[in-house]
């Protein structure tokens, strides 16, 4: 379950996200921060066709995309 490949995506999301956190103070760094901000979002849309093409679906993805969403959006 921790592993299915929807979960995989949202780990990376996760890891994109907290790139996008720690480089936006970096004013030389602010285009490595938008793009790790941009594949956080791209990546949103790839876990979801992945959860259905893979019928991989759990309680603890379903939780992770939505505070990941949260997260990425706050």
């Amino acid at each position: 379950m921790y592993a299915y490949v929807p979960n995989l995506i949202g780990y990376a999301r996760v890891a994109c996200t907290l790139v996008f956190l720690y480089l936006a103070r970096d004013r030389a760094l602010w285009h490595v921060a938008l793009a790790s901000y941009i594949v956080s979002f791209a990546l949103d849309l790839f876990d979801g066709m992945a959860a259905r093409r893979f019928n991989q679906t759990s309680r603890f993805g379903a939780v992770l995309d939505m505070v990941t969403d949260r997260c990425s959006t706050a």
